[in-house]
Order: C-alpha cells, then sequence, then structure tokens
C-alpha cells in the first residue's frame, strides 16, 4: 500500500512539475507558411477575402464535422466577420484591414481569450501568386499544454497551415479551368426599369467597387421595399484600357419605374428592347475578356455594325448569392447591334401609276 502511495506521489509531483514547466514557457508563437498557387493574384485575394469560402477550404472541418457556421451580413473586405461553434469550442473572426490585392488582416478569436493576429500575404510570382498565411499571438495555458504533448506549436499548427493552403490550391485551380464560352448569336434584348448606382474608377478596381455598389443598391431596394424582378446585371459606358479607366453602372431590375430624390447616388432607368449579340460566360468572372473578345471576334466575321449608343450589359443569371462554385457561375453578355433599316414596300398601284407613259 505504501508504494502505491510513493508511486501517487510521485506522478502528482511530476504532473506538478511538467505544468511548472509548461507555465514558465515563453506564450508568444509566430506561424507561417507560404504557397505558389497558379491563379492571377486578384482572383486568389478575392477568394480567400470572403469569409463565405473558407468553409470549402478550411482544414478544420476535415477534422470536426459538426462546426456550424453563423455568417454576418459582410463577409468580404474590412469589416466582414463569422462565427462558429464546434467540438473544442466557439471563435470568431473580423476583416481589420485589406490592402487590395496585396494583403488582408484578421483578428481571430477563441471564446472570451484576447485575440490573435492573421495576416495574408499575396505576391505575383510569373503566372501565379505566392500567398502567405501567418498567424501570431499569444498561447493560452491550455493551448501551450497540448502544443507541448505535440512537439510544440509549431508542429502542432503548421500542418494545418499547409493543409488549407493545399486545399485552396487544388479547388481554385479545379474550379478556374472549368469553364465555357458560348457565343450564342443576335437576340432582342428586352426591355427593363431598374435601379443603378454609377461610378468612374480604375480597372483593377472594378470587381471591388462592383460588389460595394451590388450590396448598397441590394440594400437600398430592401429598405425600400422595391420589387427586384430578375438578375442583377451591370451596364458599360466606357472601357478605356490606354487609360486605365472605366465607367459602368450596377443595376438592379425592379417591377416598376421608380424616381429617387434629388442628390441621391442611386438613380431609377429604363432602356427598351434592342437588337443585341448574345453571348454567355459559365465559370468565373477571369475568363470574362476572353468573352468579350470572342464576341467582338463574331462581330468582326459577321460585319455587323455596334450600336454605340446602346446598352453595353452584363447579366449575373447566377453568381456568388447562387453557389460558391465559380464553374457553375453563369454571365450573359449583351453587345448592341444597329438593326439594317427594313426595304420600303410599294403598293403595285403606286410603282404603275409611276411608269413613263
Amino acid at each position: 500500500m505504501r508504494i502505491v502511495k510513493y508511486i501517487l506521489l510521485l506522478i502528482l509531483l511530476a504532473i506538478i512539475a511538467i505544468t511548472v514547466y509548461i507555465g514558465t514557457q515563453n506564450s508568444q508563437y509566430d506561424i507561417k507558411r507560404s504557397k505558389v498557387i497558379n491563379i492571377p493574384q486578384p482572383v486568389l485575394f478575392n477568394y480567400i477575402n470572403d469569409y463565405k469560402n473558407w468553409e470549402d477550404w478550411g482544414p478544420w472541418g476535415e477534422e470536426d464535422k459538426s462546426i456550424q457556421y453563423t455568417y454576418a451580413e459582410k463577409t468580404h473586405g474590412e469589416g466582414a466577420s463569422f462565427s462558429w461553434v464546434g467540438k473544442e469550442g466557439e471563435g470568431r473572426m473580423k476583416t481589420v484591414k485589406t490592402m487590395e490585392n496585396d494583403s488582408i488582416f484578421q483578428k481571430i478569436y477563441f471564446g472570451e481569450g484576447e485575440p490573435d493576429n492573421i495576416i495574408w500575404g499575396f505576391e505575383k510570382t510569373g503566372n501565379g501568386t505566392k500567398v502567405t498565411w501567418q498567424m501570431k499571438g499569444k498561447m493560452p495555458f491550455m493551448m501551450k499544454f497540448f502544443s507541448f504533448f505535440k512537439g510544440g506549436v509549431e508542429n502542432m499548427m503548421a500542418p494545418m497551415f499547409e493543409k488549407g493552403l493545399n486545399n485552396i490550391d487544388n479547388l481554385l485551380v479545379k474550379e478556374l479551368k472549368n469553364y465555357t464560352v458560348k457565343v450564342n448569336g443576335l437576340t432582342r434584348k428586352s426591355g427593363v426599369y431598374y435601379i443603378k448606382q454609377t461610378v468612374t474608377c480604375k480597372i483593377p478596381s472594378l470587381s471591388k467597387n462592383m460588389g460595394i455598389m451590388f450590396r448598397k443598391i441590394t440594400k437600398f431596394a430592401k429598405d425600400n421595399n422595391i420589387t427586384v424582378n430578375g438578375s442583377p446585371f451591370a451596364i458599360y459606358y466606357k472601357y478605356d484600357t490606354a487609360n486605365g479607366i472605366v465607367t459602368f453602372s450596377t443595376c438592379l431590375p425592379i417591377a416598376e419605374e421608380i424616381f429617387t430624390s434629388e442628390g441621391s447616388d442611386i438613380e431609377g432607368g429604363r432602356f427598351y428592347s434592342y437588337l443585341a449579340l448574345k453571348t454567355t460566360l459559365t465559370g468565373d468572372y477571369s475568363h470574362s475578356k476572353e468573352a468579350w473578345d470572342k464576341a467582338y471576334a463574331e462581330i468582326a466575321k459577321r460585319k455587323w455594325m455596334e450600336d454605340h449608343a446602346g446598352k453595353y450589359i452584363e447579366v449575373y443569371k447566377v453568381g456568388m448569392n447562387e453557389t460558391r462554385r465559380a464553374s457553375q457561375w453563369v454571365t450573359e453578355i449583351y453587345i448592341p447591334i444597329v438593326e439594317k433599316a427594313k426595304p420600303i414596300e410599294i403598293p403595285a398601284a403606286v410603282k404603275d401609276s409611276t411608269k413613263v407613259q
């Protein structure tokens, strides 16, 4: 019996010694992993910048199938956030700063503890992008305890970082390669009432501004009980590649014409049906240029004339609101075409009366 007591006492002393040793270790940690992904820098930046995509590539989901995610109204860009609950507890993340296509700064909270920092870096390299995922902060005692038995915090966390970056690589490359462009031919683009917000910006900022503007006009429609009647679309007025400038409107089709107050940056509009060349892109928006180029090649081949006073439109039939899989997005492009004048039919009686006697 005395031997058992000595053994128990030794075990207790060992536990106390280990606990004291762990408690005196440095609490600061800094984990960083990088990977070159064969994806354009803006595409990769925008993908990681949206928390709704994290559920698809996050390595923690494979470890804990019970995780439940809750998304804030804003999931993309500064101020975006989401939270989760799983078998190991709860947590939340918030984006505090972004530098377009370059870096993302986030705070991560585990339970009620102090936040740790997450930093993403994006660097163009060759035909791809070098993405760096970094997390640093101060470990609470339990995190130090578990990392001790796993050979240190680096051994405990770094494999998850590597797995997450590999998941992003596999998902994005596969999704990006899966796309089609179809030139449908001439059609009549139906007319519609709509609300719009218009901006002129640098071409590289087009995607970012479009997302912000669509969120704003969607909120405007909701707040004012305006019935949205179809898919969102954009109207392009000017696309100046020489100076890197684009002028466009983001639009929502509506059931009835509306008039907004003077000075509002959201306006009502309408266009009537017109002849257009329709082209359909099924896949990620990064292939939009190829779709427009094929459409213009068809116009040149057929020797059609563009109607420069008409509406150049992209309709987003299926987008991020319907599915996170980029290969399933559907964008319809409409380029206005000048209609040929129909020959005037002269009645036979009139023809006869004009004959020389």
